[in-house]
């Protein structure tokens, strides 16, 4: 699997997910109310305002990658948000904080399978991220972004691009993906 720090753009550090606390914890939104959502740390501290560890002066919308503590890509994902974390930290009810990691579909999503390998010893997880517009003006012609795709169609271009090219295990491989 080819690994991020080998692609021809730079990415910043959003947060690293180093530990699962104990407890579970509900999310408000009634689609995934039927999930028991692990609690992935550390929790974000300025609640909803949490900042990215880098790149916070960077304007998006943004291409993300979860990368596990090799560097390998396990999920390729795209925030229309403001900052990134905006994208993955949402209420929930239960635990201990207003806020949480949560990055989710109605049949589950990456903070199981995070979740699931920092139990097992894998990790950390660290979310990166990389604004569209550096992709548009690095790397355009190889992931097939044509200058005169709106923003928001090159933004879906572009993550199906590198979805395609980094083959991430939990965009569809063999953990069940997060889609």
């Amino acid at each position: 699997m080819p690994h991020l720090h080998t692609q021809p753009f730079t990415t910043y550090l959003a947060w690293s997910f180093t530990d699962v606390l104990e407890g579970k914890f509900k999310r408000r939104k009634q689609k995934y109310k039927h999930h028991d959502y692990p609690i992935l740390a550390p929790l974000p501290a300025q609640v909803p305002r949490q900042t990215q560890m880098e790149g916070d002066d960077v304007a998006g919308p943004f291409i993300y990658f979860l990368v596990d503590q090799t560097g390998e890509v396990q999920y390729v994902g795209k925030s229309e948000e403001k900052n990134v974390l905006m994208r993955w930290s949402r209420p929930g009810d239960g635990g201990p904080a207003k806020r949480y990691w949560t990055h989710s579909i109605p049949s589950g999503g990456c903070v199981f399978n995070i979740a699931a390998d920092l139990q097992s010893g894998k990790g950390p997880f660290h979310l990166r991220f990389v604004p569209l517009s550096d992709l548009r003006s690095r790397c355009s012609s190889a992931l097939g972004i044509d200058p005169a795709l709106s923003e928001k169609d090159a933004l879906v271009k572009a993550e199906r691009s590198l979805i395609a090219a980094l083959t991430p295990c939990w965009d569809g491989g063999s953990k069940g993906g997060a889609r």
